[in-house]
């Protein structure tokens, strides 16, 4: 990506005071026409400044109109299944497919337990 793009790079980060987690994305979109170029990463970083990857999408060119990726957002951190443990909640918007999913801390790292309650379009 070339330097000067840098200004159309998004991040939030979202800090877990109980579990000590911070969670970070980041995303790039650039719009020329009827093409959207775009990248994302939604990572979590621990206690321990470990980063775990939760989603990526390479750097790559879409259709605008109709495109062929998966957006991720993170929606909350919650204990979700009552385990005691902090849970990530990430809403997934593909065209016209819409879901979201859980991702929970299991054995070092970081799997699904959830996916669903999705509708489309």
């Amino acid at each position: 990506m070339p330097a000067e793009e840098d200004r159309y790079i998004h991040f939030t980060v979202w800090k877990s005071t109980s579990s000590g987690w911070s969670v970070a994305k980041a995303e790039y979109d650039w719009f020329a026409g009827a093409e959207l170029t775009l990248c994302q990463v939604i990572v979590v970083i621990d206690a321990s400044s470990h980063v775990h990857v939760l989603r990526e999408e390479q750097l790559h060119k879409t259709d605008a109109e109709t495109p062929t990726n998966t957006a991720w957002s993170p929606l909350d951190l919650a204990d979700v299944d009552g385990d005691g443990r902090i849970d990530i909640v990430l809403e997934a918007d593909a065209y016209e497919n819409h879901w979201l999913e859980v991702d929970s801390l299991q054995d070092g790292s970081f799997r699904t337990i959830f996916s669903g309650l999705g509708y489309y379009l």
